[in-house]
């Protein structure tokens, strides 16, 4: 396997997954709060540490308590962090993601208070001893001369960008590189229609390389030097989490190519490996086989006046499920009072008028919409509440 270098961006990522994207000037409710590391070649280097890589980062890291934190996570993934820079002055770079339970859509807004890597910090890397180095395209102030000293020193090892945005000077570097990954956010930018006009365009700034235009649904179209465009489609899938497919979809392409593939070869791999990560939350155990995920219930079994208990992996008890407006609400069948099941003495009695649920054992009330015991020896207590995906034909599935 090869040993790689990964000069970018990493982020602390807080997800919130929400039923659908929010219009704007509303309030909606989030089902869950997630951290985790994230950044574009954070996310490649993990992928590629899975598909059995030597991997380490370059980046910046401030000295706060979520710099620890992501430090440790790199390690644990097994990214070495010897090559980060560190700035007492900033803060950890935030990214807040809207994650769409309906279409596995995100939205991200980014806070940036820290200083990109620095000419001079990347130039004191020995990259001589790294089978391949890859760039995210943005650090425009540094990132010219970094690959200015890679193009020297390096001999044969390939060197990849990945162009997610319209960058001033992000033409004038494309000349540097050995595989240029661009995102269709990208050719958006620039006007073009789809992949195949974005790489016909951006050859003429890139002769030398090979290019690769990503399009989600729509699939990816590549070119090698002197060759045609081609395109190879997306795989039919239901999408769950989209969050880092790209990133990963350049992990398989770039293992693919060091392993002596054709660029064609190298795209399907990369399709196929973004396709595996969007119907799973998150991007451990991508060489995992899918699990097949069953229905725990269907939604014409549910009303508003009566819960159903059903079985779960996971759940010693079930999980409670009832019906709420046009909405599905799941919870763990567990009382917080003294964690026994609400169903342990006889059914769960439901008022559907003050839209409450009451526990067989301590007469606890509990509100349907959000769990909260608003009546009983849990007073003010909520009932562990747990993420459901209602698909079109009524199907109840436990997320992850």
């Amino acid at each position: 396997m090869s040993k790689i270098l990964g000069i970018g961006n990493c982020v602390l990522d807080i997800i919130l997954s929400i039923n659908d994207y929010p219009a704007e000037d509303s309030e909606v409710r989030a089902n869950k709060k997630t951290l985790q590391v994230g950044g574009n070649v954070a996310n490649t280097l993990y992928a590629l540490s899975q598909l059995k890589h030597e991997v380490a980062i370059c980046t910046t890291f401030a000295t706060d308590d979520q710099a620890k934190w992501i430090t440790k996570t790199l390690q644990e993934r097994g990214i070495n962090t010897e090559f980060t820079q560190k700035f007492i002055q900033g803060a950890t770079p935030t990214s807040y993601i809207n994650l769409s339970q309906s279409n596995g859509s995100r939205t991200i807004v980014h806070y940036r208070d820290l200083p990109e890597v620095s000419f001079d910090f990347f130039a004191k890397i020995e990259i001589e001893d790294f089978d391949w180095l890859h760039f995210e395209g943005r650090n425009l102030e540094h990132l010219p001369g970094m690959l200015n000293i890679a193009k020297t020193f390096l001999t044969h090892q390939p060197i990849s960008l990945e162009v997610e945005k319209d960058r001033i000077g992000i033409d004038a570097i494309l000349t540097q590189a050995n595989v240029i990954f661009f995102s269709h956010h990208f050719a958006k930018q620039r006007g073009f229609k789809d992949g195949a006009e974005c790489l016909k365009a951006m050859r003429q700034a890139a002769p030398q390389a090979h290019l690769i235009c990503t399009w989600g649904e729509n699939g990816a179209w590549f070119s090698s030097p002197n060759q045609t465009v081609n395109h190879h489609p997306a795989q039919q899938i239901k999408v769950i989490d989209s969050l880092g497919a790209g990133d990963v979809f350049n992990a398989g392409v770039i293992n693919a190519l060091a392993a002596g593939k054709a660029l064609a070869y190298a795209v399907k791999d990369g399709s196929d490996l973004a396709a595996r990560k969007c119907q799973q939350i998150g991007l451990d155990n991508l060489l995992a086989p899918l699990a097949v995920k069953k229905p725990i219930a269907n939604f014409k079994q549910l009303s508003n006046a009566k819960t159903l208990v059903v079985k779960a992996l996971g759940q010693k008890h079930g999980v409670v499920l009832i019906k709420y407006e046009d909405e599905v609400r799941a919870y763990v069948n567990n009382c917080p009072h003294q964690d026994v099941p609400l169903t342990e003495a006889y059914k769960i009695d439901v008022n559907p008028f003050e839209k409450t649920m009451k526990c067989s054992v301590h007469d606890a009330f509990f509100k349907i919409d959000d769990g909260e015991c608003v009546e009983g020896p849990c007073l003010n207590d909520y009932l562990q509440s747990l993420e459901v995906t209602l698909e079109e034909n009524g199907d109840i599935y436990l997320n992850d």
